[in-house]
């Protein structure tokens, strides 16, 4: 019965530490030693008993009660320096078992949690490896000051940690960051969006560096941001490399001064400029009797004069190419000022003595000069001032001045008699086309061919585009002409399997309703659209132009190929080719021309070539004249040529062209 009794006793006893049984040892001691102090008092032996018990139990609760206090405070303690040490990052710190089992659980379950923890610590800072060998990182406030930024960032900037923590960008920021760029920046991110973009900086030694930039809002459990994170790419290389080919695309490498193209470019983007044209009298009979060398002598000694000539800022002198210099001033300048600039330029060339390898060379030079219009003009700039180049060299004198009056008089008789011819041509079928083979440099066969427009008059003379395209644009004949050339070009596809074939677009085409809309039915209809390749020229038209990325998707999805024509000579922004979806690239021939004998033309060919299969894209090289320049190609890594040494344009009809 006793053992029954004691039963629930022992199970407690059994569960508690040595120092708890201890304990109860001596608590026992003392209740004996108790009691022995009270016997001398009269009590009956059962009453004294009873009161050993008493007095044992009652000591038995204040101990158990003060040491479950001190077990449960120590506990305590112990997980409060673990979860500091959790707060400080340390992960891998574990508490020690106790004896108490709920505190045993307790901390056992914490130890579980600090486990899992410290693994995905772990897997963390494994990541911030592999993040901290490939890429920049830096965290902001959201003020946008600095907290952190790893190692690949200091090395870069030049700047360290302690530098750079609480300051802003703006300690790294390039001046040529625009304030339009970093706006847009700013509301992307305070909009809770990721930003991406580039970001021109300057490290701490001066020089100048380029990242590619990835910034993410970190928002708290509330929804706001309270940090950002930017990953950055250096592209500095990269970059530098763009530049230096925009600068060989830009610079004439004889003179030193901005080229043919800076100067088409400029007058794009103003209208109302004006211009003249320095043309260098009989330059062809210098070359012949003191040769080349001695010509492009006195090409660098003219062009350093006009350097001392053309010397307000609101001047810019170009070199046109070949015996031709340019004058561009921009809008501000007064037609008056300009026409001064005009008169004391020709007085102090005419004559002049230039000295090339020891030669004294007298020459004259013609100036023509046009102005442009706030409204644009059918006939550009260039053009203008060619005409009253003529008219100077015509009248033999040194200067003459655009007029529109005498220019329309002189060709409204040939524009007549052209347009007749177009209008002829589309009714009694004198559109021809001919087709030029390109050539597969790997495998030196012809796989593809590009349709070119020609106009048979009813006397059976041929007129090339360059005769009749813009006269059929002026009378609004041009889509109905370019309508009737994708037809053929649809058909030769169709009766020629095993090739693919080009068709010239423009802008106009693609922005003309009604010529977009026959391009997309007739070829879902032709079921060979994957064999159709659309060459755009390249224009700076098409920036921010959603029908023309409209249209491009629609032939796309059908299978068709969409190839850049005249890359180099445009605006070559290769943002836009990806955009565009382009598959192929047409390196202007102006720059393939010369390739085996211009060691600058070959660098600009090379890197053009290098940057558009980076992109994934194919290269087309063309005016491929002979065998040299195809070699030349083939190692510079074209992937298909086109010129008269692979087969010249052929009139065959569609039905035999390949027979």
């Amino acid at each position: 019965m006793l053992a029954r009794l004691f039963e629930p006793v022992r199970k407690v006893f059994q569960r508690v530490s040595p120092g708890y049984k201890n304990g109860l040892f001596i608590l026992g001691a003392l209740s004996l030693m108790v009691g022995f102090g009270l016997e001398g008092y009269h009590f009956e032996s059962q009453n004294l008993l009873l009161l050993y018990l008493l007095i044992f139990l009652l000591l038995l609760w204040v101990y158990l009660y003060s040491a479950n206090i001190y077990h449960l405070q120590r506990s305590l303690s112990l997980l409060k320096k673990s979860l500091l040490e959790v707060s400080r990052g340390r992960y891998s710190r574990r508490i020690e078992a106790l004896s108490i089992p709920e505190c045993a659980f307790i901390h056992e379950d914490i130890n579980n949690i600090l486990c899992t923890l410290d693994k995905k610590n772990t897997f963390l800072q494994e990541y911030k490896k592999v993040v901290d060998a490939s890429a920049l990182l830096v965290k902001t406030d959201v003020h946008g000051k600095i907290t952190y930024v790893n190692k690949a960032y200091e090395h870069l900037s030049g700047y360290s940690l302690v530098e750079l923590t609480g300051n802003s960008h703006a300690l790294v920021r390039s001046q040529a960051t625009t304030n339009v760029y970093l706006e847009a920046f700013w509301n992307t991110i305070l909009n809770k969006e990721v930003f991406t973009g580039e970001f021109e900086n300057q490290a701490k030694n001066g020089e100048t560096f380029f990242v590619e930039s990835t910034v993410v809002p970190i928002v708290d459990e509330a929804g706001e941001i309270f940090e950002f994170i930017s990953i950055m790419f250096d592209i500095t290389e990269h970059k530098k490399q763009a530049l230096a080919l925009e600068e060989q695309l830009y610079i004439d490498t004889l003179t030193g001064l901005p080229n043919r193209k800076a100067l088409h470019d400029a007058i794009e983007m103003h209208y109302s400029h004006k211009l003249m044209l320095i043309n260098i009298d009989s330059f062809s009979t210098i070359n012949t009797i003191y040769g080349e060398a001695v010509g492009d002598g006195v090409i660098v000694a003219l062009g350093e004069k006009l350097k001392k000539l053309v010397h307000r800022e609101s001047l810019t002198l170009y070199y046109h190419g070949g015996d031709e210099f340019a004058v561009l001033a921009d809008e501000k300048t007064p037609s008056d000022f300009f026409k001064e600039d005009t008169i004391l330029i020709a007085h102090q060339l005419n004559p002049i003595e230039l000295v090339s390898h020891s030669h004294n060379i007298n020459v004259r030079v013609r100036i023509g000069v046009a102005q442009g219009t706030k409204s644009g003009n059918h006939r550009s700039l260039i053009s203008m001032a060619s005409l009253a180049m003529r008219e100077a060299q015509k009248s033999k004198q040194a200067y003459a001045f655009y007029s529109e009056v005498d220019d329309d008089v002189l060709h409204l008789e040939q524009n007549l008699l052209t347009l007749e011819i177009v209008e002829e041509a589309l009714k009694y079928q004198g559109v021809k086309l001919h087709f030029q083979a390109i050539a597969n440099t790997k495998k030196h066969e012809v796989e593809k061919f590009e349709a070119l427009v020609r106009i048979v008059d009813r006397e059976g003379v041929m007129h090339y585009p360059n005769s009749f395209i813009e006269i059929a644009k002026g009378a609004r004949l041009y889509s109905k002409l370019s309508r009737e050339v994708f037809r053929q070009t649809l058909e030769a596809a169709q009766k020629n399997p095993l090739y693919e074939f080009s068709f010239n677009i423009e802008m106009s085409d693609i922005l003309d309703a009604r010529t977009r809309r026959y391009i997309l039915e007739s070829l879902r209809a032709s079921h060979c659209a994957e064999r159709i390749v659309f060459e755009l020229v390249e224009s700076e038209a098409l920036e921010n132009n959603d029908v023309v990325f409209h249209f491009f998707q629609l032939i796309k999805a059908e299978g068709s190929k969409i190839a850049i024509d005249d890359f180099g000579s445009g605006y070559s922004n290769y943002a836009y080719l990806m955009k565009l979806g382009v598959d192929i690239v047409k390196i202007d021939g102006s720059l393939v021309a010369d390739i085996t004998t211009n060691l600058d033309t070959k660098r600009i060919v090379m890197s053009i070539i290098n940057i558009i299969h980076e992109l994934g894209m194919q290269v087309v090289t063309e005016y491929i004249e002979n065998k040299e320049t195809y070699q030349m190609v083939l190692l510079l890594g074209a992937d298909y040529a086109q010129g008269h040494f692979i087969e010249k344009a052929t009139g065959i009809d569609a039905t035999t062209l390949l027979e």
